[in-house]
């Protein structure tokens, strides 16, 4: 049976584990070091400062991958971690990049922090009213009649059989979430800036002149994609995925059947999780370890 490394979206998380984590935990106090040095800045100090209301902020993107690597480390040399394939959902992709060294370290430091300041500058004048909505319960015989109630939507993603990101006009936002409320849904969580939509070809136009400016390798390990399921182990297929993150929703049952398809029967979850692990497609398939802030942090008994 082999096994497979995930690094999860981007979630809201406790600034304040996240800075603790990179502050005294030794494998990600070097990676923090290497990423002040490549910044030229503090990072701890500047995720300290970030607004407390801005999960995408630089700082937090560029802690979260620095913390996601830290925790790969840390799991492969004292947890026995020993992947055969990769997979990173999303925001997920980056770490993905410094894992496999399709990118090194400082260059991935400089990308993310680039991709999040070019979504910033993008997302302040353009589609400003579209929003990304989650929900779970809603069976998908049921999908098609509550979206019917939409003037415009978009599939964001599809993680579940009952769970699906949906992107949508902010204005319905509200009776969008009653009726999944009275559909017996729950809604989950919003976001704005939204993401994953066949719209967005004007930001995967702006993300691919960033991309063009880093040197990307082949990956060390092949990676499942995230989208279809494809296996990834060139660079123009690698480049092609990073971009069409963009526009194409996450499919994660088909990633899960990719995964199985290729004998994996362990997952390694590296990095702040509240969603893929809990999945009932992951935990029906998986053995799921997590490698987390807070496993990393628990003083190991003498």
């Amino acid at each position: 049976m082999s096994s497979a490394i995930v690094f999860p979206a981007l979630s809201p998380i406790r600034r304040r584990d996240l800075g603790t984590f990179l502050m005294i935990h030794p494998y990600a106090r070097r990676r923090l070091a290497e990423a002040n040095e490549t910044l030229g800045y503090h990072l701890a100090d500047a995720l300290a400062d970030a607004p407390a209301d801005d999960d995408y902020a630089e700082p937090v993107q560029v802690a979260v991958f620095v913390a996601c690597l830290a925790l790969a480390e840390w799991a492969t040399e004292h947890l026995g971690a020993a992947p055969s394939f990769c997979v990173g959902p999303s925001f997920g992709e980056r770490s993905v990049l410094a894992y496999t060294g399709a990118l090194s370290f400082p260059d991935t430091v400089r990308l993310v922090d680039e991709i999040a300041r070019t979504e910033r500058a993008h997302f302040a004048t353009a589609h400003q009213d579209v929003v990304t909505h989650s929900f779970t319960r809603i069976p998908p015989d049921l999908l098609p009649t509550l979206l019917g109630s939409l003037s415009w939507h978009d599939i964001s993603g599809r993680l579940d059989a009952d769970f699906h990101m949906v992107s949508l006009r902010a204005a319905e936002l509200d009776p969008f979430k009653a009726a999944i409320g009275e559909a017996g849904g729950y809604s989950l969580y919003t976001m704005s800036p939204p993401a994953h939509s066949s719209l967005f070809t004007d930001v995967r136009a702006a993300m691919a002149t960033v991309y063009e400016r880093y040197p990307i390798a082949a990956p060390r390990l092949p990676i499942v994609s995230y989208l279809d399921g494809s296996l990834i182990t060139d660079v123009p297929a690698l480049r092609e995925s990073l971009l069409n993150g963009f526009v194409q929703p996450i499919r994660w049952p088909e990633t899960v059947a990719a995964l199985r398809e290729h004998g994996v029967g362990k997952l390694w979850i590296a990095g702040p999780d509240a969603m893929f692990s809990r999945l009932r497609t992951t935990a029906d398939n998986f053995d799921v370890e997590m490698c987390d802030l807070r496993r990393a942090l628990v003083k190991p008994r003498r």
